[in-house]
Protein backbone atom coordinates (compact mmCIF):
# COMPACT_ATOMS: atom_id res chain seq x y z
CA UNK A 1 0.00 0.00 0.00
CA UNK A 2 0.87 3.27 -1.09
CA UNK A 3 1.27 6.06 1.70
CA UNK A 4 0.47 9.29 0.44
CA UNK A 5 2.67 12.04 0.28
CA UNK A 6 0.73 14.15 3.11
CA UNK A 7 1.01 10.98 5.56
CA UNK A 8 4.77 10.28 5.16
CA UNK A 9 5.67 14.67 5.45
CA UNK A 10 3.65 14.51 8.52
CA UNK A 11 5.56 11.10 9.31
CA UNK A 12 8.96 12.92 8.39
CA UNK A 13 7.99 16.01 10.82
CA UNK A 14 7.03 13.99 13.58
CA UNK A 15 10.51 12.08 13.39
CA UNK A 16 12.40 15.28 13.15
CA UNK A 17 10.35 16.42 16.29
CA UNK A 18 10.88 13.39 18.46
CA UNK A 19 14.67 13.58 17.66
CA UNK A 20 15.06 16.63 17.78
CA UNK A 21 16.63 16.88 21.21
CA UNK A 22 19.39 13.93 20.08
CA UNK A 23 20.87 17.05 18.71
CA UNK A 24 21.25 19.74 21.99
CA UNK A 25 24.08 18.55 23.36
CA UNK A 26 24.07 17.23 27.04
CA UNK A 27 26.79 19.22 29.75
CA UNK A 28 26.54 17.12 32.92
CA UNK A 29 29.52 18.01 34.54
CA UNK A 30 32.02 21.35 35.09
CA UNK A 31 34.35 19.20 33.08
CA UNK A 32 32.01 19.53 30.33
CA UNK A 33 31.50 22.83 30.60
CA UNK A 34 35.35 23.68 30.16
CA UNK A 35 34.70 21.96 26.80
CA UNK A 36 32.41 24.61 25.97
CA UNK A 37 34.21 27.90 23.76
CA UNK A 38 32.93 30.38 26.63
CA UNK A 39 34.15 33.61 25.29
CA UNK A 40 34.48 32.82 21.68
CA UNK A 41 31.27 31.10 19.98
CA UNK A 42 29.13 31.16 23.19
CA UNK A 43 28.55 34.40 25.67
CA UNK A 44 30.60 34.39 29.22
CA UNK A 45 27.98 35.31 30.43
CA UNK A 46 25.99 32.46 30.01
CA UNK A 47 27.88 31.15 33.07
CA UNK A 48 27.02 34.20 35.10
CA UNK A 49 23.32 33.32 34.25
CA UNK A 50 23.87 29.60 35.22
CA UNK A 51 25.09 30.55 38.38
CA UNK A 52 22.16 32.70 39.46
CA UNK A 53 19.49 29.96 38.11
CA UNK A 54 21.85 26.65 39.96
CA UNK A 55 21.64 28.83 43.30
CA UNK A 56 17.95 30.01 42.87
CA UNK A 57 16.22 27.15 42.21
CA UNK A 58 15.94 24.13 45.03
CA UNK A 59 16.82 20.55 43.87
CA UNK A 60 15.95 17.98 47.07
CA UNK A 61 17.80 14.38 48.16
CA UNK A 62 15.91 12.77 44.86
CA UNK A 63 17.34 15.03 42.63
CA UNK A 64 13.81 17.42 42.09
CA UNK A 65 14.33 20.47 41.10
CA UNK A 66 12.08 23.13 42.30
CA UNK A 67 11.32 26.85 41.82
CA UNK A 68 11.41 29.08 44.14
CA UNK A 69 10.07 32.04 41.80
CA UNK A 70 6.94 32.87 39.30
CA UNK A 71 7.74 31.51 36.01
CA UNK A 72 5.26 34.02 34.73
CA UNK A 73 6.70 37.64 34.87
CA UNK A 74 9.44 37.69 38.04
CA UNK A 75 12.68 38.15 36.98
CA UNK A 76 11.40 39.00 33.24
CA UNK A 77 10.82 35.20 33.13
CA UNK A 78 8.16 34.15 30.39
CA UNK A 79 6.66 31.40 28.27
CA UNK A 80 8.54 30.25 25.58
CA UNK A 81 6.59 28.55 22.45
CA UNK A 82 9.52 26.71 20.94
CA UNK A 83 8.04 27.37 17.64
CA UNK A 84 11.28 26.94 15.90
CA UNK A 85 11.15 23.30 17.35
CA UNK A 86 14.37 23.74 19.22
CA UNK A 87 13.65 21.19 21.68
CA UNK A 88 11.83 18.32 22.59
CA UNK A 89 7.63 18.65 21.75
CA UNK A 90 5.57 18.87 25.20
CA UNK A 91 4.18 15.70 26.04
CA UNK A 92 0.49 14.99 25.82
CA UNK A 93 -1.36 13.56 28.59
CA UNK A 94 -3.80 14.69 32.07
CA UNK A 95 0.03 16.68 33.16
CA UNK A 96 0.87 19.87 31.43
CA UNK A 97 4.06 20.79 30.20
CA UNK A 98 5.09 24.36 29.69
CA UNK A 99 8.25 26.04 28.66
CA UNK A 100 9.85 29.06 30.08
CA UNK A 101 12.91 31.46 29.47
CA UNK A 102 14.57 33.96 31.76
CA UNK A 103 18.03 36.28 31.43
CA UNK A 104 16.87 39.28 29.42
CA UNK A 105 18.78 41.69 31.55
CA UNK A 106 17.40 44.47 29.62
CA UNK A 107 14.04 44.01 31.13
CA UNK A 108 12.29 45.78 33.51
CA UNK A 109 10.31 44.10 36.02
CA UNK A 110 8.94 44.56 39.89
CA UNK A 111 11.26 41.10 40.40
CA UNK A 112 14.67 42.23 39.21
CA UNK A 113 18.02 40.00 38.41
CA UNK A 114 20.24 40.71 40.88
CA UNK A 115 22.88 43.30 39.94
CA UNK A 116 25.79 41.01 39.78
CA UNK A 117 23.75 39.03 36.73
CA UNK A 118 22.88 42.70 34.86
CA UNK A 119 26.30 44.49 35.20
CA UNK A 120 28.49 41.59 35.72
CA UNK A 121 32.03 42.40 34.93
CA UNK A 122 33.35 43.76 31.73
CA UNK A 123 34.75 41.01 30.25
CA UNK A 124 31.66 38.83 31.49
CA UNK A 125 29.17 40.63 29.80
CA UNK A 126 28.04 40.71 26.25
CA UNK A 127 25.30 41.88 23.87
CA UNK A 128 22.48 40.15 25.95
CA UNK A 129 22.25 37.47 24.15
CA UNK A 130 22.22 34.36 26.25
CA UNK A 131 19.16 32.75 27.66
CA UNK A 132 18.29 29.97 29.70
CA UNK A 133 15.16 28.02 28.69
CA UNK A 134 13.47 25.76 32.06
CA UNK A 135 10.66 23.32 31.61
CA UNK A 136 8.15 23.25 34.03
CA UNK A 137 4.93 20.82 34.96
CA UNK A 138 2.24 21.79 36.28
CA UNK A 139 0.56 19.49 38.89
CA UNK A 140 -2.01 21.26 40.73
CA UNK A 141 -3.69 24.70 40.93
CA UNK A 142 -2.32 27.84 42.21
CA UNK A 143 1.81 28.56 42.59
CA UNK A 144 2.23 25.28 43.25
CA UNK A 145 1.72 24.34 39.83
CA UNK A 146 4.98 25.59 38.27
CA UNK A 147 7.16 24.37 40.87
CA UNK A 148 8.74 21.46 39.81
CA UNK A 149 11.31 21.78 36.66
CA UNK A 150 12.71 18.39 34.45
CA UNK A 151 14.72 20.46 32.05
CA UNK A 152 17.31 22.82 31.51
CA UNK A 153 19.23 24.34 29.15
CA UNK A 154 21.38 27.57 28.41
CA UNK A 155 20.62 29.28 24.71
CA UNK A 156 21.59 32.26 22.80
CA UNK A 157 19.91 34.75 20.40
CA UNK A 158 21.38 34.30 16.91
CA UNK A 159 23.90 37.08 16.37
CA UNK A 160 22.69 37.90 13.10
CA UNK A 161 19.79 41.02 14.02
CA UNK A 162 17.73 39.62 10.36
CA UNK A 163 17.20 36.13 12.54
CA UNK A 164 14.99 38.17 14.86
CA UNK A 165 14.23 36.64 18.55
CA UNK A 166 14.84 32.63 17.32
CA UNK A 167 17.67 31.00 19.15
CA UNK A 168 20.42 29.71 17.74
CA UNK A 169 20.09 25.67 18.05
CA UNK A 170 24.08 25.53 17.44
CA UNK A 171 25.00 26.61 20.40
CA UNK A 172 21.51 25.50 22.59
CA UNK A 173 22.94 22.94 26.01
CA UNK A 174 20.96 20.39 28.19
CA UNK A 175 22.37 21.28 31.70
CA UNK A 176 21.91 18.22 33.55
CA UNK A 177 21.12 18.10 37.74
CA UNK A 178 24.35 17.22 38.08
CA UNK A 179 26.09 20.00 37.02
CA UNK A 180 23.38 22.13 38.67
CA UNK A 181 24.43 20.43 41.78
CA UNK A 182 28.37 21.34 41.15
CA UNK A 183 27.17 24.88 40.31
CA UNK A 184 25.43 25.01 43.57
CA UNK A 185 28.78 24.41 45.08
CA UNK A 186 29.97 27.78 44.15
CA UNK A 187 27.23 28.95 46.02
CA UNK A 188 29.31 32.08 47.30
CA UNK A 189 28.32 31.28 51.44
CA UNK A 190 31.57 30.97 52.38
CA UNK A 191 34.38 33.22 50.45
CA UNK A 192 37.46 32.90 52.47
CA UNK A 193 40.91 31.27 50.86
CA UNK A 194 39.89 27.77 52.85
CA UNK A 195 36.73 26.97 51.25
CA UNK A 196 38.24 28.19 47.75
CA UNK A 197 40.98 26.22 48.30
CA UNK A 198 38.88 22.94 48.78
CA UNK A 199 36.91 24.10 45.54
CA UNK A 200 40.05 24.38 43.96
CA UNK A 201 41.55 20.96 44.81
CA UNK A 202 37.88 19.56 44.14
CA UNK A 203 37.65 20.30 40.60
CA UNK A 204 41.57 20.23 40.15
CA UNK A 205 42.41 23.52 39.33
CA UNK A 206 45.62 24.90 39.07
CA UNK A 207 45.06 28.12 40.19
CA UNK A 208 47.90 29.19 42.69
CA UNK A 209 47.98 31.38 45.77
CA UNK A 210 48.13 34.69 44.67
CA UNK A 211 45.49 34.37 41.78
CA UNK A 212 43.27 32.94 44.91
CA UNK A 213 43.65 36.31 46.64
CA UNK A 214 43.50 38.35 43.48
CA UNK A 215 40.11 36.65 42.96
CA UNK A 216 39.08 37.59 46.73
CA UNK A 217 39.94 41.20 46.33
CA UNK A 218 38.21 41.57 43.21
CA UNK A 219 35.23 39.81 43.42
CA UNK A 220 34.30 39.88 47.36
CA UNK A 221 31.52 38.19 48.59
CA UNK A 222 31.39 36.24 45.29
CA UNK A 223 34.43 34.96 45.09
CA UNK A 224 33.54 31.83 44.90
CA UNK A 225 31.67 32.76 41.30
CA UNK A 226 34.72 34.37 40.33
CA UNK A 227 36.74 30.85 40.71
CA UNK A 228 34.07 28.85 38.66
CA UNK A 229 34.37 31.26 36.08
CA UNK A 230 38.40 30.93 36.19
CA UNK A 231 37.81 27.15 36.10
CA UNK A 232 35.84 26.97 32.90
CA UNK A 233 37.13 29.81 30.96
CA UNK A 234 40.34 31.59 31.84
CA UNK A 235 42.05 28.45 33.23
CA UNK A 236 41.71 26.94 29.48
CA UNK A 237 42.29 30.13 27.93
CA UNK A 238 46.24 30.29 29.78
CA UNK A 239 46.72 26.63 29.45
CA UNK A 240 46.37 27.48 25.27
CA UNK A 241 48.69 30.61 25.78
CA UNK A 242 51.17 28.60 27.68
CA UNK A 243 51.25 25.90 25.20
CA UNK A 244 51.89 28.24 21.96
CA UNK A 245 54.35 30.11 24.06
CA UNK A 246 56.15 26.88 24.69
CA UNK A 247 55.98 26.08 21.06
CA UNK A 248 56.84 29.57 19.65
CA UNK A 249 60.11 29.12 22.36
CA UNK A 250 60.62 25.95 20.68
CA UNK A 251 60.61 27.33 17.14
CA UNK A 252 63.28 29.90 18.15
CA UNK A 253 66.66 29.04 17.04
CA UNK A 254 68.21 31.64 20.22
CA UNK A 255 66.65 33.78 22.29
CA UNK A 256 67.51 37.34 22.23
CA UNK A 257 67.37 38.46 25.44
CA UNK A 258 70.60 36.54 27.83
CA UNK A 259 69.89 36.74 31.69
CA UNK A 260 71.99 35.81 34.03
CA UNK A 261 72.14 35.73 38.02
CA UNK A 262 74.86 35.06 40.13
CA UNK A 263 74.79 31.76 42.25
CA UNK A 264 74.42 33.40 45.52
CA UNK A 265 70.72 34.96 44.96
CA UNK A 266 70.95 36.56 48.58
CA UNK A 267 72.69 39.40 46.74
CA UNK A 268 69.95 42.38 46.78
CA UNK A 269 71.20 42.97 43.10
CA UNK A 270 70.53 41.14 40.04
CA UNK A 271 72.68 41.09 37.22
CA UNK A 272 71.42 41.57 33.59
CA UNK A 273 73.17 40.92 30.19
CA UNK A 274 71.50 41.88 27.01
CA UNK A 275 72.76 40.66 24.22
CA UNK A 276 71.69 43.47 21.84
CA UNK A 277 72.45 46.00 23.67
CA UNK A 278 69.80 47.26 25.69
CA UNK A 279 69.84 48.85 29.26
CA UNK A 280 67.65 47.18 31.76
CA UNK A 281 66.98 48.88 34.92
CA UNK A 282 70.06 47.91 37.97
CA UNK A 283 68.20 47.10 40.79
CA UNK A 284 69.36 47.73 44.39
CA UNK A 285 66.44 47.39 46.14
CA UNK A 286 66.57 47.24 50.14
CA UNK A 287 64.02 44.41 50.74
CA UNK A 288 63.55 43.27 54.65
CA UNK A 289 61.25 41.73 57.12
CA UNK A 290 60.32 42.94 60.08
CA UNK A 291 58.25 42.74 63.15
CA UNK A 292 54.39 44.20 63.48
CA UNK A 293 53.32 44.85 67.03
CA UNK A 294 50.90 41.78 66.76
CA UNK A 295 53.52 39.22 66.52
CA UNK A 296 52.89 39.45 62.57
CA UNK A 297 55.27 40.02 59.35
CA UNK A 298 56.13 43.62 57.71
CA UNK A 299 57.45 44.00 54.78
CA UNK A 300 59.54 46.59 53.90
CA UNK A 301 61.23 47.98 51.17
CA UNK A 302 63.34 50.99 49.55
CA UNK A 303 64.98 52.62 46.39
CA UNK A 304 63.27 50.56 44.24
CA UNK A 305 63.89 51.62 40.29
CA UNK A 306 61.22 53.75 38.75
CA UNK A 307 61.17 51.45 35.60
CA UNK A 308 60.46 48.76 37.57
CA UNK A 309 57.79 50.99 39.08
CA UNK A 310 56.08 51.87 35.52
CA UNK A 311 56.57 47.93 35.00
CA UNK A 312 54.88 46.68 37.57
CA UNK A 313 56.25 45.07 40.29
CA UNK A 314 55.49 43.34 43.91
CA UNK A 315 57.01 42.37 47.28
CA UNK A 316 56.43 38.75 47.61
CA UNK A 317 56.87 36.45 51.27
CA UNK A 318 58.52 33.17 51.35
CA UNK A 319 59.03 30.93 54.31
CA UNK A 320 62.96 31.01 54.12
CA UNK A 321 65.36 31.40 51.28
CA UNK A 322 64.86 27.87 49.85
CA UNK A 323 61.30 28.35 49.51
CA UNK A 324 59.30 28.17 46.38
CA UNK A 325 55.55 28.70 47.13
CA UNK A 326 54.62 32.33 47.82
CA UNK A 327 52.96 33.02 51.28
CA UNK A 328 52.01 36.38 50.67
CA UNK A 329 52.18 39.13 48.26
CA UNK A 330 51.80 42.92 47.59
CA UNK A 331 51.69 44.77 44.27
CA UNK A 332 53.96 48.26 45.03
CA UNK A 333 53.74 51.73 43.13
CA UNK A 334 56.17 53.53 45.08
CA UNK A 335 59.71 53.71 45.77
CA UNK A 336 60.24 52.57 49.28
CA UNK A 337 57.07 51.42 51.82
CA UNK A 338 55.53 48.90 54.14
CA UNK A 339 53.02 45.83 53.93
CA UNK A 340 51.82 45.09 56.69
CA UNK A 341 50.74 40.93 56.55
CA UNK A 342 48.88 38.73 58.12
CA UNK A 343 51.57 35.84 58.31
CA UNK A 344 52.87 34.98 62.17
CA UNK A 345 56.35 36.01 61.77
CA UNK A 346 59.08 33.32 62.10
CA UNK A 347 63.19 32.88 61.62
CA UNK A 348 63.66 32.44 57.91
CA UNK A 349 61.45 34.54 56.34
CA UNK A 350 62.42 36.37 53.21
CA UNK A 351 61.09 38.94 50.91
CA UNK A 352 61.81 39.07 47.11
CA UNK A 353 60.94 41.66 44.47
CA UNK A 354 58.90 40.31 40.84
CA UNK A 355 57.84 41.51 37.91
CA UNK A 356 54.06 41.43 38.20
CA UNK A 357 53.07 38.92 35.33
CA UNK A 358 50.07 40.07 33.14
CA UNK A 359 47.27 37.69 32.42
CA UNK A 360 44.08 36.93 31.54
CA UNK A 361 41.18 40.02 31.93
CA UNK A 362 41.75 41.86 35.61
CA UNK A 363 44.14 38.23 36.86
CA UNK A 364 47.64 39.02 38.04
CA UNK A 365 50.43 36.70 38.95
CA UNK A 366 53.89 36.30 40.27
CA UNK A 367 56.39 37.20 37.32
CA UNK A 368 60.27 36.67 37.27
CA UNK A 369 62.26 37.60 40.29
CA UNK A 370 63.77 40.49 40.11
CA UNK A 371 66.14 40.74 43.62
CA UNK A 372 65.18 39.34 47.60
CA UNK A 373 66.35 40.50 50.46
CA UNK A 374 68.20 38.68 53.71
CA UNK A 375 66.22 35.90 55.93
CA UNK A 376 64.90 37.15 58.65
CA UNK A 377 66.89 36.29 61.49
CA UNK A 378 66.43 35.89 65.31
CA UNK A 379 69.25 37.78 67.40
CA UNK A 380 72.25 35.78 69.15
CA UNK A 381 71.90 34.93 72.62
CA UNK A 382 73.45 36.82 75.57
CA UNK A 383 75.41 35.24 78.12
CA UNK A 384 74.12 34.45 81.56
CA UNK A 385 76.91 36.70 83.77
CA UNK A 386 79.16 34.22 86.31
CA UNK A 387 77.76 31.09 84.32
CA UNK A 388 78.21 28.53 81.23
CA UNK A 389 75.07 29.30 80.18
CA UNK A 390 73.33 31.37 77.66
CA UNK A 391 69.99 32.68 77.09
CA UNK A 392 67.99 33.72 73.44
CA UNK A 393 64.76 35.45 72.48
CA UNK A 394 63.09 34.04 69.76
CA UNK A 395 60.35 34.06 67.55
CA UNK A 396 57.92 31.13 67.03
CA UNK A 397 54.52 31.62 64.73
CA UNK A 398 54.42 35.06 65.66
CA UNK A 399 55.14 34.15 69.66
CA UNK A 400 57.73 35.70 72.21
CA UNK A 401 59.77 32.64 73.02
CA UNK A 402 63.55 31.94 75.22
CA UNK A 403 65.91 29.45 74.39
CA UNK A 404 68.52 28.80 77.17
CA UNK A 405 72.08 27.49 76.31
CA UNK A 406 74.05 25.21 78.92
CA UNK A 407 76.97 23.91 78.20
CA UNK A 408 77.41 20.29 78.26
CA UNK A 409 79.77 20.21 80.73
CA UNK A 410 77.61 22.40 83.54
CA UNK A 411 76.78 19.44 84.90
CA UNK A 412 74.79 20.94 87.83
CA UNK A 413 72.87 23.93 86.23
CA UNK A 414 69.20 22.14 87.77
CA UNK A 415 70.51 22.48 90.96
CA UNK A 416 72.24 26.21 90.59
CA UNK A 417 69.09 27.43 88.61
CA UNK A 418 66.64 25.73 91.01
CA UNK A 419 64.88 29.08 92.10
CA UNK A 420 65.98 31.00 88.48
CA UNK A 421 63.30 32.41 85.82
CA UNK A 422 63.04 34.02 82.89
CA UNK A 423 60.35 36.62 82.31
CA UNK A 424 59.31 38.84 79.50
CA UNK A 425 58.73 42.35 79.33
CA UNK A 426 57.30 44.60 76.54
CA UNK A 427 59.97 47.00 77.28
CA UNK A 428 63.47 47.55 78.73
CA UNK A 429 62.12 50.46 81.17
CA UNK A 430 60.07 47.93 82.81
CA UNK A 431 61.55 46.68 86.06
CA UNK A 432 62.26 42.75 87.26
CA UNK A 433 58.59 42.62 88.67
CA UNK A 434 57.06 44.20 85.91
CA UNK A 435 56.83 41.40 83.57
CA UNK A 436 53.77 40.41 81.20
CA UNK A 437 51.21 38.39 83.46
CA UNK A 438 51.85 34.67 83.45
CA UNK A 439 54.35 35.69 80.50
CA UNK A 440 57.76 33.47 82.43
CA UNK A 441 58.84 30.23 83.14
CA UNK A 442 60.78 28.28 85.88
CA UNK A 443 64.76 27.74 84.49
CA UNK A 444 64.58 23.86 85.41
CA UNK A 445 60.52 23.61 83.28
CA UNK A 446 61.74 24.63 80.19
CA UNK A 447 61.72 21.72 78.26
CA UNK A 448 64.10 20.25 75.58
CA UNK A 449 64.18 21.82 72.48
CA UNK A 450 62.94 19.60 69.38
CA UNK A 451 64.45 21.38 66.59
CA UNK A 452 67.25 23.29 67.64
CA UNK A 453 70.60 21.33 68.72
CA UNK A 454 74.28 22.84 69.31
CA UNK A 455 77.03 20.01 69.39
CA UNK A 456 78.48 21.78 73.05
CA UNK A 457 75.10 23.19 74.26
CA UNK A 458 72.18 20.95 75.78
CA UNK A 459 68.76 23.80 74.58
CA UNK A 460 65.81 24.18 76.51
CA UNK A 461 62.47 25.96 75.58
CA UNK A 462 59.93 28.26 76.83
CA UNK A 463 57.41 29.46 74.20
CA UNK A 464 55.15 31.77 76.05
CA UNK A 465 51.42 33.00 74.47
CA UNK A 466 53.14 36.79 74.26
CA UNK A 467 53.25 38.23 70.63
CA UNK A 468 56.35 39.17 70.17
CA UNK A 469 56.62 43.16 69.24
CA UNK A 470 59.30 45.77 69.04
CA UNK A 471 60.55 46.65 72.62
CA UNK A 472 60.14 42.90 73.69
CA UNK A 473 62.89 41.84 76.19
CA UNK A 474 63.71 38.64 78.19
CA UNK A 475 65.61 38.18 81.63
CA UNK A 476 66.94 35.46 83.17
CA UNK A 477 66.58 36.52 87.07
CA UNK A 478 68.60 34.20 89.29
CA UNK A 479 66.59 34.82 92.48
CA UNK A 480 64.57 37.45 93.63
CA UNK A 481 65.42 40.76 91.83
CA UNK A 482 69.13 39.66 90.88
CA UNK A 483 69.21 39.83 86.81
CA UNK A 484 71.76 37.56 84.98
CA UNK A 485 70.86 38.63 81.84
CA UNK A 486 68.90 40.59 79.36
CA UNK A 487 68.43 40.05 75.94
CA UNK A 488 68.52 43.03 73.46
CA UNK A 489 65.20 44.70 72.88
CA UNK A 490 63.25 43.56 69.79
CA UNK A 491 63.52 45.58 66.81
Amino acid sequence: MKMSRRVVSCCVALFLALTSVSAVQRLNSINDLKKINFGQSVPTHSLVLLHWFANTVDIDNNDVVRLTFDPNGDYGSHHYGNFEGLLDPLPHGNVRYRYYTVGNVHQDTSVTLPTYVIHPPTEYARRNLDRIIFRVREHNTGRQAWQRVDQVYITQHYGDSNAGTSYDPDYTYRITTNLLRQIRLFSGEENDRNSLSELRDHFGSNIDYFQLRNLTNTWGNLACLGLLLFIVIQEKNLCKQQNNRSQRAAKREAPNVVISFPDNRLNHSAHVSVSFGELLPQDNATLEVATRTNGKARILWSNVNRDRLTEGVMVVLFKDNKGQEAIDYKSIDGREGSYNTSIPLNDGLQVRLHKVKKQCCFWTGVGEEICRGPEFKNPKAVNITGYQARLQVFVKDGKACARLYVDKSFKEWRSEFNKSWVGFYTSADKGTHEYEWWQWQWATKFTPSTDFRISSYDVYEYRSSMAIAPGVQARFILSDEVVKACTPSWT
